[in-house]
């Protein structure tokens, strides 16, 4: 028989574990395609469009980065008002950077998804102009620098800020919160410095963060709900 034990104000045990599970898939979206396409070698125009044009999925594997990020922002969204439901300001600035920085995001990797590869698939056309080609080339990869380091750092202070959440959520670990804390500042601090070399590392340590965060809220569904159920007023 349905449970009519709550109002449908109050959230189901279904909500975390779909958010968990977003969560968990959008991290999983973000890795496979990140480790199948790598990076290009930016610093000449013809190697990058060599290195394009041998990866037939370089064009799904970012829209498949793009559609991470954007799960990710729905997944704190969802999360959020759940965890920590008495940092209304909070919540509200982490959903309004979480939204643009994957605004930003979807521009740049658009930029790599379908810049690249056109022009990628243009040089190598037989009979094909490749010296007006490097030249489009060439701004498409000054357009993907003034873009990127933007967006990471977008992505950076809002894992910070979601990190930020957690810190406050009565029905998680602290040691979570803070984890993510410093995943994100660290994302954000190498963005800031424009230094990929400091970036890489604490996107890993954000994946992994992110993959333990879902799980957590994922296996302790049950009491999260109890918890929210008792504070209606955020829904």
């Amino acid at each position: 028989m349905p449970d009519r034990s709550f109002s449908p104000a109050t959230p189901r045990r279904s909500t975390f574990t779909w958010a968990a599970s977003a969560l968990i898939l959008g991290t999983l979206l973000y890795i496979l395609p990140s480790a199948l396409h790598g990076n290009p070698p930016i610093e000449s125009a013809p190697d990058a469009l060599r290195y394009v044009a041998d990866r037939p999925s370089w064009r799904l594997a970012h829209l498949a980065n793009i559609a991470a990020v954007l799960i990710w922002a729905g997944s704190f969204a969802a999360l959020a008002p759940l965890l920590a439901p008495a940092a209304t300001g909070l919540r509200r600035t982490m959903t309004v950077v979480f939204t643009a920085a994957a605004a930003v995001f979807a521009v740049y990797f658009s930029i790599h998804a379908f810049g690249l590869s056109a022009a990628a698939e243009q040089y190598f056309a037989d009979g094909a102009n490749q010296a007006a080609i490097l030249e489009r080339a060439e701004t498409i990869l000054i357009l993907l620098g003034s873009t990127a380091f933007t967006a990471q750092a977008m992505l950076g202070a809002s894992i910070a800020l979601a990190a930020g959440l957690i810190t406050r959520a009565p029905g998680l670990p602290s040691w979570l919160g803070w984890a993510g804390l410093v995943a994100g500042v660290g994302w954000l601090f190498g963005a800031l410095i424009v230094n990929f070399a400091v970036i890489v590392p604490f996107t890993a340590l954000t994946w992994l963060w992110s993959i333990t965060l879902g799980a957590i809220v994922w296996s302790r569904s049950a009491s999260l709900r109890d918890f929210a159920s008792s504070h209606t007023n955020v829904w």
